[in-house]
């Protein structure tokens, strides 16, 4: 299974500032929830538009900690919304859930050993 994030790449996509990339990770974990509801509402209204658009920014925010696991599953989600066709977003779904919640739980601890 692969990392849910990597810290040394995510501190070189906040420019090497490791304060920079604490108020990043303060930032998700505020907004993640969010972003999850609204890719669930997304995918129960067979809403393709705001599949892509909701699972787009989800995978930004994921991008940033280099978190491969999350952002291929968001990747998968914005692209069945892109293409208008939401078959087989459950097992997505369901993969970004344990995916983000991993990154969630990595993140924290990484936060905490910042502090």
């Amino acid at each position: 299974m692969a990392a849910a994030l990597n810290w040394d790449r995510a501190l070189e996509n906040a420019d090497g500032s490791e304060e920079l990339l604490v108020e990043l990770v303060d930032v998700f974990l505020e907004t993640y929830p969010e972003m999850m509801r609204q890719i669930r509402a997304a995918i129960d209204a067979r809403d393709a538009p705001a599949l892509r658009r909701t699972a787009h920014s989800l995978k930004g925010s994921t991008r940033i900690f280099a978190a491969e696991p999350a952002t291929e599953a968001a990747l998968q989600l914005e692209n069945m919304g892109a293409s208008g066709d939401t078959t087989g977003a459950e097992p997505v779904w369901t993969t970004l859930g344990l995916e983000v919640e991993r990154l969630k739980t990595a993140l924290a601890e990484k936060r905490a050993e910042a502090s």
